[in-house]
């Protein structure tokens, strides 16, 4: 996570999402809670590469969470943690001596200016609305992607459960009326799937089920045909 990444991009998800950030599902696919604790550990960062500007880098990046939350607020979204200077300064503490901080090649300082303007810069109404959105576009599907490689693989012998039974007939006859489009119907597919069971479609899985897909189609083209 580079720095202020985080706290750009809530504003973003703020900014772009709206009323919808509020759904647990909508939090889960942008990684919300990961981006509360990031959003921290950038201002944590910071203070660590500059001594002796603690509190001003402090009172910047709680000015700017105050915000964010009145914001958060609005949509019935919880908070972010916005911790005292002296809890603050604890934490930096721990930061040091667990030596957790990130590498100076993984991090853009700006100027190396410390203090708040680059917070409130952060939070200027006029960012590019179609960067907004592709930064949180860019956020979900990083955390899809992350998702994805914590599910178990599918299964290459398919067999469709009970309740996916209605998805898989539903996208079939879906492919069959939009001809030409069936490879956008199966990815739809495979992507419900892979939620709804926590799969993940390796090559072999993803060509069992292909397949699969290919010949419900052409059975139920023939059946309508007949």
């Amino acid at each position: 996570m580079k720095y202020h990444n985080a706290i750009e991009l809530i504003q973003d998800a703020i900014d772009v999402l709206g009323d919808t950030l509020q759904y647990p599902d909508v939090q889960r696919k942008l990684g919300f809670e990961e981006l509360r604790q990031h959003a921290l550990d950038d201002a944590l960062y910071l203070a660590a590469q500059c001594p002796d500007q603690e509190h001003a880098l402090w009172n910047g990046a709680m000015s700017a969470f105050d915000d964010l939350n009145l914001q958060l607020a609005e949509l019935n979204v919880s908070s972010l943690g916005i911790p005292t200077y002296e809890a603050f300064l604890e934490m930096l503490e721990g930061w040091r001596v667990n030596d957790t901080i990130a590498s100076p090649e993984d991090v853009d300082l700006d100027d190396g200016k410390p203090g708040s303007d680059f917070f409130q810069t952060l939070l200027d109404s006029d960012l590019n609305q179609i960067e907004q959105a592709n930064r949180v576009i860019a956020r979900i599907t990083e955390q899809k992607h992350r998702e994805r490689l914590a599910r178990q693989p599918a299964p290459i012998a398919v067999e469709v459960k009970p309740e996916d039974k209605d998805l898989v007939e539903n996208s079939v006859r879906l492919a069959c009326r939009v001809i030409g489009f069936e490879h956008f119907v199966f990815e739809m597919l495979l992507g419900e799937l892979g939620e709804k069971n926590s799969w993940r479609f390796d090559g072999a899985a993803e060509e069992a089920w292909r397949l699969f897909f290919t010949d419900e189609i052409a059975k139920a083209l023939i059946e309508e045909a007949a």
